[in-house]
């Protein structure tokens, strides 16, 4: 009989406590989040209408195409040749850069000579189309601030991140030596008589 109390009071306790756990006490205050909302849409917080949140899963109308890292690169290459050609010397520096970045990055085995004599090649253009964009960009940055010293001092400081690229190439780093040395501050000593 105890087993039977106890089971029955503890259902009791378990099926009460849901009342004891809402509050209804509190008044609705719907009117508030309404407001809220409509101050957040003003804002400019959340859209006009809600956010929208599909269940559902997304599937694409074309699979995405991977396509070969060598020939992206080769169409970034071409994309700074033709930029350097337009005298867009920034930009075809960044995107050289990036081509030849991701030249960088692929392999191809010795015994594979025509191809990898290929890849040398194009790593070289584009080390090469990085360097003198660069070097053309870094000239232009120069004369328009001012060509003082300040401004040597950076455009030195930009020909050292040339530095990476150009060891590779004993042509391109005597470009670059040589600007280095046009940028090089000297300092004059003159003594009083």
């Amino acid at each position: 009989m105890n087993r039977w109390l106890l089971t029955g009071i503890l259902l009791l306790g378990l099926s009460a406590k849901p009342l004891f756990a809402s509050d209804t006490s509190r008044p609705d205050n719907s009117d508030d989040q309404t407001s809220a909302v409509t101050d957040s849409e003003d804002e400019g917080i959340i859209p006009e209408g809600g956010l929208t949140v599909s269940t559902q899963p997304i599937t694409p109308i074309e699979p995405l195409q991977e396509g070969d890292p060598y020939d992206k690169s080769l169409k970034e290459l071409a994309i700074a040749q033709d930029l350097l050609q337009k005298g867009r010397m920034e930009a075809a520096s960044d995107v050289s850069l990036q081509a030849y970045d991701d030249l960088m990055s692929l392999y191809v085995p010795r015994h594979v000579k025509k191809k990898r004599k290929k890849l040398l090649a194009d790593r070289h253009q584009a080390a090469t189309v990085y360097i003198t964009s660069s070097l053309a960009y870094i000239d232009n940055f120069v004369k328009q601030a001012g060509g003082g010293p300040h401004a040597m001092d950076e455009g030195r400081a930009r020909l050292s991140d040339l530095r990476d690229v150009s060891i590779n190439y004993p042509e391109l780093s005597k470009k670059v030596t040589a600007a280095v040395e046009r940028y090089t501050v000297t300092v004059s000593t003159t003594t009083p008589h």
